[in-house]
C-alpha cells in the first residue's frame, strides 16, 4: 500500500483531457485491457489524494479500487457532474459528519436531491438527464426530500505522478 505505478505517456496525455475538480479529482470512465469499460472512477495522483483521505483505497473496506496498470484508455465519466457544479460543492463543504446532500437542477426545471460521501462528483442521472443539462447545484438542500438519492457505486484508481514515494 502507498505505492503506485507512474502513468504512461499516453494514459498521462488521456488524463489531461479529463478536468480535475478540487484539484485533484479526475472522474473517469475506464477501459481496461481486457476490454471491459468501468465508468465512475476517480483517476488521481497517491500523493495529494494521501494527504486528503489519510488511508489507503486497500486498507479501507469502504472504498473500492481499479489497478492502474489494468487500464488501457482513460476519458472523461458521462456521469460526472460539470466540474465548475462539482467545484460548488466542495467548496461548500460537508452536509454533515462525513457527508454531502446537495440538489441538482436541470434545464427543463426538474430536480434531484442527492446525498453522498465526501466524494461528489458522480451521480446517477435519471432518464433523459445527463451532464450536459445540469443547470445548478443547491448545496445542502434536499434532506427532507422524499426521492433522496444515495450516490452511486466508484471506484478509486491511484497512480504516482514522480519516482518520490510517500
Amino acid at each position: 500500500m502507498g505505492r503506485y505505478p507512474t502513468l504512461s505517456a499516453e494514459l498521462a496525455k488521456q488524463l489531461s483531457a479529463v478536468p480535475s475538480t478540487d484539484r485533484i479529482y479526475h472522474p473517469c470512465v475506464v477501459t481496461l485491457h481486457d476490454g471491459s469499460v468501468i465508468d465512475k472512477v476517480y483517476v488521481v495522483d497517491a500523493k495529494p489524494w494521501f494527504r486528503h483521505w489519510g488511508v489507503w483505497p486497500e486498507a479501507d473496506r469502504g472504498k473500492h479500487s481499479v489497478d492502474i496498470d489494468t487500464v488501457a484508455a482513460i476519458a472523461e465519466s458521462p456521469s460526472r457532474l460539470p466540474g465548475a457544479f462539482a467545484d460548488k460543492l466542495y467548496q461548500a463543504g460537508e452536509s454533515g459528519m462525513g457527508y454531502t446532500i446537495f440538489t441538482v437542477r436541470f434545464g427543463d426545471g426538474s430536480s434531484m436531491a442527492v446525498v453522498t460521501g465526501n466524494a461528489i462528483d458522480f451521480i446517477d442521472y435519471p432518464a433523459g438527464q445527463s451532464f450536459e443539462t445540469v443547470v445548478d447545484v443547491i448545496p445542502h438542500l434536499g434532506r427532507n426530500d422524499p426521492d433522496l438519492v444515495n450516490r452511486p457505486h466508484y471506484y478509486w484508481c491511484l497512480f504516482e505522478s514522480t519516482s518520490d514515494r510517500i
